[in-house]
């Protein structure tokens, strides 16, 4: 049985290899440009400003270091998907007492978080903040579960493991605030594991809380004492804390909205995702064993914190906000049925797989990931050319918002229409276009949501004039505003741009209208007298 397990887990994680001729998408794009800056001295915020917490962006810059080139999304990816499993096996064989649990879990999360299940062959889902939020929930439950056990000598084990588990959360949350969620899955863990019967539950939660509270801080405080000495905090608390509580409240009408969408979209998506459905059944199994089990709790908080984690982000829905969940899912999953292959006779397990296969094949979108990886393995062997497979990711004829093709093209014409010196203002959501052409923004807000909804307007620095002071500063030779971008959320860049008095009056004072690309519109700055 372990040879067919190794023989399915590369076969797996091999299916992935041929997205790494994959482009970046829109949110990667952005953190490769935020990546870049800081490889050149740059702090976040300061000098490129995001709504992220600097844990994507820092990962970014080691990742485009290590290769500049955007397979390095899909290979990352590929990596953390390798490790998070990896690390499935080693708890579920903890948890489940033996093999089983965790080989299990690691196929079923190998198979159902591929992102060639999702749109655009995956491109918005691969390399996002969620991935290694959940790597290093994976990890910090497996450091939690040794700081629980009980030493041969009789002796809890070193509350280290303990503070490491606690440290794993706080890098997570340096990825998105909103994984602080998963302290709470800890806190059930410290709790309920087994240790020292010697002392009681309640000085057996508390001798581990507080390893877990000091490990958290140790990240966190790395973080603001680094912005602090590059006087930065301000504008990581306005970019990384009050815009994203804008953000999230844009989707919520209050308190009651966030706890119905809390409780009603891990329903939704058990009826349409198999991975949530397997998931769901095994943590709410997990819950009911936990009478007699207390230890059974501990992934189901996982799958809860997931669940608020999720929520906390807001409403909107997107597909990356559900990855962070996939390795609880599928823990939650391979226990369930690792236990009930154990409990059932010949029969019952014909009959535990009939079902699983029924229930995969209904809503399991193969034929999308066939086709997907088919694409993708054909121009890895050279069979299409690189704009026949680019065209692909987005209609760069119907001006989608995001297309690869489109972004490839305006790249290609910052390079020849600018010096590598230049600062380039690129009004829209395709910073992309700037990390290919290894152009500068003329403006630390390199993307144009943050302008367009009028945050901190009043704020020096923010806003319109905010904006303008720095292309007064930077003069661009080239101006690119982007159309149809933020659709249905407002108005697009390229409408908000011309629809401003200060910012139409600064463009025609200074900029002459040049041919489009797509759905970016050029100009190009006036040759102006000197004094």
């Amino acid at each position: 049985m372990m040879r067919l397990f190794v023989l399915l887990f590369v076969l797996l994680a091999g299916l992935r290899l041929p997205a790494l001729v994959q482009p970046a998408g829109a949110d990667q794009g952005l953190y490769a440009y935020v990546g870049q800056r800081i490889l050149e001295g740059g702090l976040p915020y300061r000098d490129a400003w995001d709504q992220k917490p600097p844990g994507v962006h820092y990962a970014y810059a080691a990742m485009y270091g290590l290769w500049p080139d955007a397979a390095v999304i899909g290979a990352t990816d590929l990596l953390v998907a390798v490790l998070t499993a990896l690390a499935l096996v080693a708890l579920g064989r903890r948890l489940a007492g033996g093999r089983g649990a965790g080989e299990v879990a690691a196929l079923i999360f190998l198979l159902l978080s591929n992102p060639a299940f999702t749109r655009l062959g995956g491109v918005r889902v691969r390399g996002q903040s969620e991935i290694f939020i959940g790597l290093a929930i994976t990890l910090a439950c497996l450091a939690l579960w040794a700081g629980c056990q009980t030493r041969r000598d009789g002796h809890p084990a070193r509350r280290g493991w303990v503070a490491l588990a606690g440290a794993l959360v706080g890098i997570a949350f340096l990825f998105k605030y909103n994984a602080a969620a998963y302290g709470l899955a800890m806190l059930v863990g410290a709790l309920v594991l087994g240790g020292d019967v010697r002392t009681s539950t309640g000085e057996r939660f508390l001798a581990r809380a507080w390893p877990l509270a000091a490990g958290f801080l140790v990240p966190v405080a790395v973080l603001v004492a680094g912005f602090a000495a590059g006087g930065a905090l301000d504008d990581l608390y306005h970019a990384t804390i009050t815009y994203n509580l804008f953000y999230s409240g844009e989707t919520y009408g209050g308190w009651l909205a966030f706890v119905t969408y809390l409780f009603t979209f891990p329903v939704r998506h058990a009826w349409l995702d198999s991975f949530w459905w397997l998931g769901g059944l095994g943590a709410a199994a997990l819950a009911l064993g936990s009478v007699r089990d207390p230890a059974r709790l501990v992934v189901p908080a996982w799958v809860a914190a997931a669940c608020l984690s999720i929520a906390i982000n807001g409403g909107r829905g997107l597909p990356q906000y559900f990855v962070q969940a996939g390795p609880a899912l599928a823990l939650a999953a391979g226990l369930l049925l690792a236990g009930a292959w154990r409990h059932a006779g010949p029969l019952g397990r014909a009959i535990l797989c009939a079902l699983v296969a029924v229930g995969l094949w209904r809503v399991t979108p193969f034929d999308k990931a066939f086709e997907t990886t088919r694409h993708d393995l054909r121009m890895t062997l050279g069979q299409v050319s690189r704009d026949d497979y680019l065209a692909r990711f987005g209609d760069l004829d119907a001006g989608d918002k995001y297309s690869a093709l489109a972004m490839k093209q305006l790249a290609d014409h910052l390079r020849s229409a600018t010096r590598p010196d230049d600062h380039v203002l690129l009004f829209g959501f395709s910073p992309d276009a700037l990390v290919q052409a290894r152009r500068l923004s003329a403006t630390r807000f390199f993307w144009s949501r943050p302008v367009i909804v009028g945050f901190e307007a009043g704020r020096a620095g923010y806003g319109v004039e905010g904006l303008l002071a720095e292309l007064e500063a930077t003069r661009p030779p080239v101006v690119v505003l982007q159309a149809r971008d933020w659709d249905p959320d407002g108005p697009d860049s390229l409408t908000y741009f011309l629809g401003e008095p200060r910012l139409a009056g600064w463009l025609g004072e200074h900029y002459a209208p040049a041919p489009a690309l797509g759905q970016f519109k050029l100009w190009t700055r006036r040759v102006e007298a000197g004094p």
